[in-house]
């Protein structure tokens, strides 16, 4: 007779559903609060130095960015 605590799955199959079935395991992909943060450190690192208010650059600077910029 089989354990409870031993649920036999075949090497190819995804460990997360043994995890959820035993654990109530929920992957971070699928909680909001982990959703959020990702979108938020993503959004903090696809800032541009054009997309700061920054006035320290020197305008001259900016027009040499502006002329190559690709």
């Amino acid at each position: 007779m089989i354990d409870n605590d031993y649920i036999y799955t075949p090497a190819s199959t995804d460990i997360t559903i043994r995890w959820k079935k035993v654990y109530g395991y929920v992957p971070a992909s699928e909680q909001e609060n982990y959703k959020k943060k990702w979108a938020d450190f993503k959004a903090k690192f696809n800032k541009t130095l054009e997309d700061s208010d920054a006035i320290f650059i020197d305008p001259k600077v900016q027009q040499i960015w502006r002329k190559h910029k690709v």
